[in-house]
């Protein structure tokens, strides 16, 4: 499953780093011999579906034929993106009006799946009767250690100290609780006022997120509002098949709501380090949307249906109107 030096080297000249990817998924193909890769044999040939939960994370399926000639990529919303056949001098193949792109794979099954932009999203190749896709986060990924060090929050340093070898995605939505979730070591605030210093009230943990997001390049901000986006709109469709869960086992529909209120809560930490950099529009427009669904869903849950952990806790302390916050704590939308 590992990748080749000569496909390392391809991606360097697109300017993806190895550190810029995440971790790898393999699709297990169906088996076919020892065939070499090649044109699906006639139009006919049958597609079949790879359930991968990364293309899930993005609004995105995939499709491949018994011999990995063929590769759909179908987007749930239908929204724009474009599949490259190849890792360099090959034509893109843009999502058709069905959020559709159907290419032939050459190159050893390599392809690239990028925004219309050519953000680059994902990387996929063939391999041993496999399919392997990494995501690609072409952003640096925030020091969240170096922060960390500096709170007496205990729970905000379990959050980091749980994910170890987070990739930059995770990184970055740490960085977001950081700014926003972190609780405020002990102080003597009148003090602090009487002296003028008000730039103590807020903590260094807090600012670095923010200072850090301001650092960041064009191509940077672009790639991260890219990724937001898609799973912003991913969201947005999660939530509304969320109403079939909900009149069926309780306890699943806790799970499920919880897991859709922390991937929102990300993408509001995201949102607030792009504010920072000074972007934000194009995902506030998709997070608009998700959010409209989500607060019908919370205004029609039952008692039964819950979600209080200790990171929902502090949202619905720092923001009431969150539709995402604690369930303990009655939401107020203004």
């Amino acid at each position: 499953m590992s990748m080749t030096p000569e496909m390392r080297a391809e991606l360097q000249a697109l300017g993806i780093e190895p550190g810029m990817l995440g971790p790898a998924e393999q699709l297990a193909l169906p088996p076919t011999g020892p065939q070499a890769l090649a044109p699906a044999p006639s139009p006919a040939t049958t597609l079949l579906p790879a359930y991968s939960p990364l293309m899930d994370t993005l609004g995105l399926r995939i499709e491949v034929d018994p011999v990995g000639g063929e590769l759909r990529v179908i987007s749930r919303g239908a929204a724009a993106f474009q599949v490259r056949p190849g890792l360099h001098e090959t034509q893109a193949a843009v999502a058709d009006e069905a959020g559709i792109s159907r290419v032939t794979l050459q190159q050893a099954g390599r392809f690239l799946i990028e925004s219309i932009g050519g953000t680059p999203m994902v990387v996929g190749w063939r391999d041993t009767g496999a399919l392997v896709l990494q995501p690609v986060y072409a952003w640096p990924g925030p020091p969240v250690e170096e922060w960390t060090v500096k709170t007496q929050d205990s729970w905000m340093q379990a959050q980091l100290a749980a994910t170890p070898d987070a990739d930059a995605w995770s990184r970055t939505t740490l960085a977001g609780q950081l700014a926003r979730l972190c609780e405020p070591d002990t102080r003597d605030v009148a003090a602090l006022i009487a002296s003028g210093r008000l730039q103590d009230l807020v903590s260094e943990v807090e600012l670095a997120p923010r200072r850090w997001a301001r650092t960041l390049g064009a191509p940077a901000r672009e790639a991260l509002e890219q990724q937001a986006m898609r799973r912003a709109e991913a969201l947005g469709d999660d939530l509304t098949d969320l109403f079939d869960t909900l009149s069926a086992d309780m306890g699943e529909a806790s799970q499920a709501w919880a897991r859709l209120c922390h991937r929102r809560d990300d993408l509001e930490g995201v949102r607030l380090l792009l504010r920072e950099a000074g972007a934000g529009s194009a995902l506030d427009a998709v997070l608009d949307e998700a959010d409209r669904m989500g607060r019908a869903i919370r205004i029609n849950l039952t008692g039964a249906v819950t979600a209080t952990d200790e990171r929902l806790r502090r949202v619905a302390l720092g923001d009431p109107s969150a539709w995402w916050g604690s369930t303990d704590f009655e939401a107020h939308y203004f």
